[in-house]
């Protein structure tokens, strides 16, 4: 069957299997900018935190072909684009607007508010499908990375293990207001080792990171309040830089401008070349 907006149909996660949906994000993001590639447990582990709604997340179909997937993520009033692609197939056929039009259509339905998603800067034709439906930039969102540093050499300061849901209560208590969905606390809180590490400095700064086979991501950095502005931040990436000497350090593209992005220029860190533009629409 051809692709086309009048035989669309679509299926909710909720009747899809766990390795549907994870066939289906990696079909829908071929050649993307960002190399996709999920298992079942990476597929489920990624949008655990980022409140996916099975109900409000659709497969869209031609027949019995993959069209592409929107999956959709809640909290509260606000509803988020968690994921949005089209297989190489079906792409260029005018049909990623009649499937946001349903997502926003259903937003509004169920008495959401907001509507946001994140999207690379360098994607003129999403970019322009998004302003078309009324989304509209907020923010500019960027990410920084630090090549491998030497061997190992002495540890320049001592860094403590601590419960991941920490980090995330301190970001809760501390961190900047209106954080980007992906480095909100309620994100952060959904996080769980082995495939992250928190550590502490003293009871002056944390982090959050997820090592990863090529890098290590550094998911989420916070200093409280009361002992801002004493090189506490500073402290805290050289010693995270010391403990994972030899491997790369990435912050990854959902950063806004704030005290972190400034602390990781101040420590040496490249802005890496992809960027984001967040975006969003009233209902």
């Amino acid at each position: 069957m051809p692709f086309s907006a009048e035989t669309l149909t679509s299926r909710t996660v909720l009747e899809c299997s766990a390795a549907e949906q994870a066939e289906a994000m990696n079909r829908s993001f071929e050649q993307y900018l960002v190399p996709m590639q999920f298992d079942v447990t990476s597929f489920q582990r990624r949008f655990r935190g980022e409140n996916l709604d099975a109900a409000a997340s659709r497969l869209w179909y031609c027949g019995e072909e993959l069209v592409g997937v929107v999956y959709i993520a809640r909290r509260g009033w606000t509803s988020r684009v968690a994921a949005m692609g089209l297989v190489l197939e079906a792409r260029g056929r005018g049909l990623g607007r009649p499937m946001l039009q349903t997502a926003i259509d259903e937003a509004a339905a169920r008495g959401d508010r907001l509507l946001m998603l994140e999207v690379f800067t360098d994607n003129v034709p999403a970019i322009r499908l998004y302003e078309r439906l009324g989304f509209r930039t907020t923010r500019r969102l960027v990410g920084f990375q630090r090549n491998a540093s030497p061997q190992p050499g002495p540890l320049v300061e001592t860094l403590t293990h601590c419960d991941p849901l920490e980090v995330a209560r301190q970001v809760a208590r501390e961190g900047d207001a209106a954080l980007p969905w992906m480095l909100a606390a309620e994100t952060l809180a959904a996080t769980v080792p082995p495939f992250v590490e928190a550590w502490q400095l003293a009871e002056n700064a944390y982090a959050l990171v997820r090592p990863e086979p090529d890098r290590v991501m550094v998911l989420g950095l916070v200093v409280p309040r009361a002992v801002r502005r004493q090189g506490w931040g500073r402290r805290l990436v050289r010693a995270l830089e010391s403990q994972y000497a030899g491997r790369r350090l990435t912050a990854h593209s959902l950063l806004p401008k704030s005290a972190v992005s400034e602390l990781l220029q101040h420590c040496g860190w490249e802005p890496q070349a992809l960027e984001l533009y967040e975006m969003e629409r009233p209902l």
